[in-house]
């Protein structure tokens, strides 16, 4: 759903592109193939600044972006990022990005790995290691932003989320997780959830 190249033909009433442009596509269509069809309004232009390789993460990089506006997120804010894949790595970077401390959770350590050297202040494969990091960080207030960018059909992120969050904090799903969300946490604490 996240893809980059060079038009070959327009449809009938498009008007903003022609055949050789180059563009950006996500969405329905824009799949990984040699040819796709993408409706004109998935579609935008690609500077020749711009390599193909990279503006293929442009669909991509609008998820994590739009979890991140989602979140409120302000300079210094605390944001725990719960996942820390493709959408997980690309989210602690524009989190560092815009002044946040990071800290993230993901059972590999690969991965935690990865976010460490995108910036993470500290990336962790356990909850224990997790609470224990965001405890210290915030003087045991919890955080400000849980973003979730896990995939898993279990509810515990959203669970994790509700208990590590500080009071009136936010916690917004990005990814694919279960929401049985826990009706203590997040009433008590009167968390957002996006």
């Amino acid at each position: 759903y996240s893809a980059a190249g060079v038009v070959i033909a327009a449809g009938e009433g498009v008007l903003d592109y022609r055949a050789g442009d180059r563009v950006a596509c996500g969405g329905a269509g824009a799949a990984h193939a040699e040819i796709i069809c993408v409706p004109v309004n998935l579609c935008a232009p690609l500077p020749s600044s711009v390599e193909f390789d990279e503006a293929a993460f442009a669909t991509v990089g609008a998820i994590a972006l739009q979890g991140i506006r989602q979140g409120k997120t302000q300079l210094g804010d605390c944001v725990v990022v719960i996942g820390l894949g493709l959408l997980g790595s690309l989210t602690v970077q524009m989190l560092r990005a815009s002044g946040c401390v990071v800290l993230g959770l993901d059972p590999s350590p690969g991965r935690c790995q990865l976010a460490l050297e995108l910036g993470a202040h500290a990336a962790v494969s356990t909850e224990s290691e997790l609470n224990a990091a965001l405890m210290a960080e915030t003087r045991n207030k919890g955080a400000d932003c849980v973003i979730i960018t896990a995939g898993t059909s279990s509810s515990r992120p959203v669970e994790l989320a509700g208990e590590i969050c500080r009071e009136k904090g936010r916690v917004v799903v990005v990814g694919a997780v279960g929401l049985q969300l826990p009706r203590g946490p997040y009433y008590d604490k009167e968390l957002e959830f996006c």
